[in-house]
């Protein structure tokens, strides 16, 4: 929230400093665990350890991102907690609060490390790396904060607190230019190839190009898309079946990003909310399937009976995809969560081609016909999607089949402008309008600065 004072943004920073140790070597950095802003970022090691801190806040983020991303759209339901308010559109006043706390996580000390990192004497690779990194997670919290709510307040440096309860919302243009920008100043400074668990250059173009394809400027897209999927050396899997293990995304080029998990930083209260195993410990699995769910699903795709699924007595739906990452003997979810993968950016790119051109391009098929054969499923041909509308149904369907989990459907629909016409298609169970293409700001932060500043979404 942007509105706290400077003592308890610097606390919060400070705690998120702390928090973001892991076991990764690029991460075994010191905690600092006292002192103000100021004292603090004095050399380039404060630098590189508040990084720390916003890759831990990125756990969070991601972790936040599927949720939504799955339930809003038509892949899954819940049974209690206010993830069953997401897919059913009935809001309590705060419920998305954890979704505006991206200002206090990343947007904060993103700020406070771009404004600070060139008045500090250090290596100029190690400062555009600081920066890209900065610059990238800043982006990736505009980007997630204008795809939910629409335009929201822009905060681009360290506030006073007066300044902060004048901020109103700037335009959904506006804030899409911001993550443009930021997206593009991390391709510019980040390497191409890090080590696993760090965002590099690539990574950062696809995120670009995410941001682009959301605004509908498939040709920029397609242009980024290309050079992430003709130089980033990122590659898919031979074998699907192979890709879900704990050895694979460590070592599979077809991950391209995760968020590192491991015993002392386990992602416990995913599991419990987002897996199912019977008869084990911890896992609450309050999922379900919205109907049609598993049914869509083409016959034969192997990727059906390795994802989804039941127990044996047919009672409870079953996350498979990530049920590799269960310790069942310290009952912690260890595995990593993949934030973007090579199949994501193929599939985006076979889509950017043929939107750009208007028509169904055989290049699209030809991606999109590389997952689903590895997937057991026929090639598709031109005769197959003969219309731009046909194309558009088969790379929703197929990416939300060979995505399923990984919390990309909401954005998937809401690009092509079909979640509320998909949501609705589901049996008659919702009747929603286009204010169901975004969620209500909390009342909380409006209630700061008075309604007339920072206006609340239409329908909520």
């Amino acid at each position: 929230m942007m509105k706290l004072n400077n003592i308890y943004k610097t606390v919060l920073l400070l705690f998120a400093i702390c928090m973001g140790a892991c076991s990764e070597e690029f991460l075994d950095l010191p905690p600092k665990s006292n002192g103000t802003v100021g004292q603090f970022y004095s050399n380039q090691a404060d630098f590189e350890t508040a990084v720390v801190g916003l890759y831990s806040e990125f756990k969070g983020a991601v972790i936040e991102l599927q949720m939504l991303e799955e339930y809003r759209g038509d892949n899954l339901t819940n049974i209690q907690y206010w993830y069953l308010e997401l897919a059913e559109n009935q809001f309590g006043p705060n419920t998305t609060s954890m979704f505006w706390d991206l200002y206090t996580e990343l947007i904060y000390p993103a700020n406070i490390i771009l404004e600070r990192v060139d008045q500090v004497d250090m290596d100029d690779a190690a400062r555009d790396r600081i920066k890209g990194q900065a610059y990238f997670f800043r982006g990736i919290a505009y980007y997630t904060l204008n795809l939910w709510f629409g335009g929201v307040p822009s905060v681009t440096e360290p506030l006073d607190v007066d300044e902060s309860y004048s901020l109103g919302r700037s335009t959904e243009a506006e804030i899409w230019a911001l993550v443009e920008s930021d997206f593009t100043q991390a391709v510019s400074l980040l390497d191409p190839s890090v080590e696993i668990g760090r965002v590099d250059k690539f990574d950062a173009e696809a995120y670009l190009a995410k941001a682009l394809m959301q605004q509908q400027k498939w040709g920029q897209a397609e242009t980024a898309l290309a050079d992430v999927f003709n130089n980033s050396g990122a590659a898919l899997e031979t074998n699907w079946n192979n890709l879900w293990t704990m050895d694979a995304e460590k070592s599979s080029q077809e991950y391209m990003l995760s968020v590192l998990l491991s015993p002392v930083a386990p992602a416990n209260n995913w599991a419990q909310q987002f897996l199912y195993m019977e008869n084990t410990p911890g896992l609450q699995g309050n999922f379900l399937y919205k109907p049609g769910y598993y049914e869509s699903f083409e016959a034969g795709d192997i990727r059906r009976d390795e994802t989804l699924g039941f127990t044996p007595n047919q009672l409870k739906e079953e996350n498979r995809k990530y049920d590799f990452g269960y310790d069942l003997n310290e009952f912690r979810f260890v595995g990593d969560l993949v934030v973007l993968r090579f199949a994501d950016v193929q599939l985006l790119y076979a889509e950017a081609i043929t939107m750009n051109a208007n028509s169904t391009q055989q290049q699209s098929l030809d991606l999109m016909n590389e997952t689903r054969n590895r997937a057991g499923l026929a090639s598709l041909t031109l005769a197959d999607v003969p219309t731009l509308d046909a194309f558009i149904t088969a790379i929703l369907a197929e990416r939300r089949a060979e995505l399923a989990f990984e919390g990309h459907r909401y954005s998937d629909l809401k690009r092509q402008d079909k979640l509320v016409e998909y949501v609705n298609a589901m049996g008659g169970v919702y009747n929603f309008d286009e204010t169901y293409n975004y969620v209500p700001v909390p009342l909380q932060e409006i209630d700061k600065v008075g309604s007339d500043i920072l206006k609340q979404n239409e329908g909520y």
